[in-house]
């Protein structure tokens, strides 16, 4: 069965980034995703090769960003046609609420717009087992990986790390992309990381067959603590044991909403063909990979306080939804 997930996806990757002669009247598309290899890039590949074999009129292709940070401004400066985000992002820039209120581009984060929510991917907290660390405290005084610092990963790691009582100082902070970090633990470069990614992505998987990594558990009161910054849109999550080599028990943590997002300007039709292919091709991608696991049209048409697209709208509306 991996075996085949692996060579499914190979496929998806390969037939939305190969450079080709794409036929005269198809429109080319571009899709932000993340650094090559972690999981919005995974997800995003899929996505791109259910559209492209559902409709003849728009090529969709995925391209590696700094992070979901970057992809707001890669979207609102016509980088990228759309691309994928956190619930909690795109909230929080559209209301311009925290960090995003003293941004450069704050006034144009009204111009972002909602298509859906596409799946719920849990924060991962895994170390190396021979490294000694069996709570979250035990990571001071070692090298542990905690993101770049432009994406969104490493500005909830800082809040992660607030409300468990760890600084900065503690520790050696790594600041490597989820797609680095797996062959980094394995090289013995960190004790472990803090990262966001789907249930099963495959390097995950590799490491966990090739050494011994533990999973940890993050303690309910540090995400009751976090969500008091975050709306309470962080949603608790539980990895079912047997998840990773190794891994004999359910680990508890949280999880966040992943969704896909454009700006005001972007095309009707594209988006309504993207969106009426995601949905239609939904039950494909769950057999394909987890992070689709347990969506529902409900979820994903929910109403989160940011406008949604006209083109996701009309499709929505058709299914009764809107």
């Amino acid at each position: 069965m991996i075996m085949k997930r692996v060579t499914t996806l190979a496929a998806a990757i390969a037939a939305t980034t190969m450079l080709s002669v794409p036929a005269q009247a198809q429109e080319q598309v571009s899709i932000g995703t993340s650094s090559s290899g972690a999981g919005p890039y995974v997800n995003g590949a899929l996505m791109a090769d259910v559209a492209n074999k559902a409709q003849e009129d728009y090529s969709f292709s995925i391209q590696t960003t700094g992070g979901y940070k970057d992809n707001l401004g890669l979207v609102l400066t016509d980088k990228v046609d759309f691309a994928l985000n956190t619930l909690i992002d795109l909230s929080f820039a559209y209301n311009q609420k925290g960090a995003f209120a003293d941004s450069p581009m704050a006034e144009d984060f009204k111009d972002l717009r909602f298509l859906f929510v596409f799946g719920v991917v849990p924060h991962n907290v895994f170390v190396r087992e021979d490294s000694g660390i069996a709570t979250l405290d035990d990571i001071k005084g070692k090298k542990f990986n905690i993101n770049v610092p432009s994406s969104f990963t490493h500005g909830l790691n800082l809040e992660l790390l607030k409300a468990a009582g760890i600084s900065l100082d503690d520790f050696e902070p790594g600041t490597v992309s989820t797609g680095q970090v797996f062959d980094e633990v394995q090289n013995g470069v960190f004790a472990g990381g803090s990262h966001v990614y789907q249930l099963g992505l495959g390097n995950a998987q590799r490491l966990s067959s090739t050494m011994a990594i533990d999973y940890l558990d993050i303690p309910q009161e540090v995400i009751e603590t976090m969500n008091a910054s975050y709306d309470g849109l962080l949603v608790p999550f539980t990895i079912p044991a047997g998840t990773y080599s190794g891994q004999d028990e359910p680990v508890e943590t949280f999880g966040l909403a992943q969704v896909l997002f454009t700006d005001a300007d972007a095309d009707e039709e594209m988006i309504y063909q993207f969106t009426k292919a995601f949905w239609e091709g939904l039950d494909g991608l769950q057999a394909e990979n987890t992070s689709f696991a347990g969506l529902t049209q409900e979820t994903g048409a929910k109403d989160y306080g940011v406008p949604m697209h006209p083109g996701a709208e009309k499709y929505f509306a058709e299914i009764g939804l809107r």
